[in-house]
């Protein structure tokens, strides 16, 4: 199980994806922040990309309530899968976002990673779904 996760993580570093445009990304987030029911019409919300020192496969963006991160969706270029590993490990899948999922691994031509692999390579132990509304 280590070995092909270790390969598959070399080959990803190996052929790193573009990074998403930016309207993309906001466009991502602001459907997840819907579906889970961050206030962002509020005016202390905003979104603000994340720009990492190191270049880890992942375009990440900030949800920010009065300038503090309340949530950080951060998008593996390769497979589409979205985690948030910087607010509590998880993994979100909803099915507004399935198509473009989708469309990430018709264009890379690579597998979703199952939740092992994902939650390793986003350095986290284990991951948790979010898949509903859950923010009141």
């Amino acid at each position: 199980m280590i070995l092909p996760l270790i390969l598959l993580l070399a080959l990803a570093q190996e052929n790193p994806q573009p990074h998403l445009p930016a309207k993309q990304l906001d466009d991502i987030a602001t459907i997840l922040a819907h579906d889970e029911g961050w206030p962002l019409g509020d005016p202390a919300y905003s979104l603000d990309p994340m720009i990492p020192d190191q270049d880890n496969g992942f375009d990440s963006i900030g949800i920010y309530r009065s300038r503090h991160l309340v949530r950080m969706y951060s998008i593996d270029r390769t497979t589409g899968q979205i985690v948030d590993f910087m607010r509590g490990c998880v993994v979100f899948r909803f099915k507004d976002l399935q198509r473009f999922e989708q469309d990430v691994r018709a264009r890379t031509h690579a597998p979703a990673l199952t939740d092992d692999q994902l939650a390793a390579k986003s350095g986290c132990r284990s991951l948790t779904l979010i898949d509903s509304h859950w923010v009141k």
